[in-house]
């Protein structure tokens, strides 16, 4: 059983719940529209729905990363093209982090600057690896973790959904005992709330309070930007 809440800035509160991990499992993603380029919101529904069909298509049972990965390759590919059909939509791009959890294991897919966190006990681990080009910076050794924080670059991502025909989707993967818990989230949150805070409130409180209480604390900060989180937790 995974305790699934999901939340996003504008949306009417969602009751606690729980969710059956079947012989498929399932499917936790979040999207960002990419920020200063024509219909990101589209892009961003666009994804979802395209990324939910690819999944109901594969084979019975839980899929492996490689049909993952095939996936969300698709969604790229149907994003791009249907910006390619109205002028309207040309340059429309999203990010896409996305987590299938099945039989104990997550594997994750990503593409641009939304993140995904796992947490065990105490301690909180990110996941992905930010596709951005301060992230790089960081990376190479030329900014500081510090430095990236206050870079006036530190929006720009190197890789979206729908940029370009082709994309390099980034797979990483972890096994679940019960307890852990993974968050997925635009960098509306992970921008204004450090890891450390997330984890807490994750301990603290039921999923649906602690993600509101993430998102409220986003938007204290500033909350400049699009604010979407999902958490689940395993329960058995």
């Amino acid at each position: 059983m995974v305790d699934l809440t999901t939340k996003r800035e504008i949306a009417p509160p969602i009751d606690e719940e729980g969710v059956t991990v079947g012989e498929r499992g399932i499917l936790l993603a979040v999207c960002d529209g990419v920020g200063g380029r024509k219909a990101g919101e589209i892009a961003s529904a666009l994804a979802l729905e395209t990324l939910s069909h690819e999944m109901e298509a594969l084979a019975p049972g839980c899929p492996r990363r490689t049909l993952f990965k095939v996936a969300v390759e698709n969604v790229n590919k149907r994003v791009w093209q249907e910006a390619q059909t109205q002028a309207r939509l040309a340059g429309m791009a999203t990010t896409l982090t996305a987590a299938v959890v099945c039989h104990r294991r997550a594997i994750i897919a990503h593409v641009g600057d939304s993140r995904a966190y796992f947490l065990r006990g105490k301690s909180i681990q990110q996941l992905t690896r930010d596709q951005s080009f301060v992230a790089a910076m960081v990376a190479s050794g030329a900014l500081t973790e510090e430095e990236a924080e206050h870079s006036p670059f530190r929006s720009t991502i190197l890789q979206a959904i729908g940029l370009k025909s082709t994309v390099d989707v980034a797979l990483d993967g972890v096994d679940l005992e019960k307890g852990d818990m993974l968050l997925l989230c635009t960098d509306g949150l992970s921008t204004k709330v450090r890891a450390e805070e997330m984890a807490e409130a994750l301990r603290s409180r039921s999923l649906p309070d602690a993600v509101q209480e993430l998102i409220g604390l986003a938007n204290a900060r500033g909350g400049e930007d699009n604010i979407t989180v999902e958490a689940a937790r395993v329960e058995e």
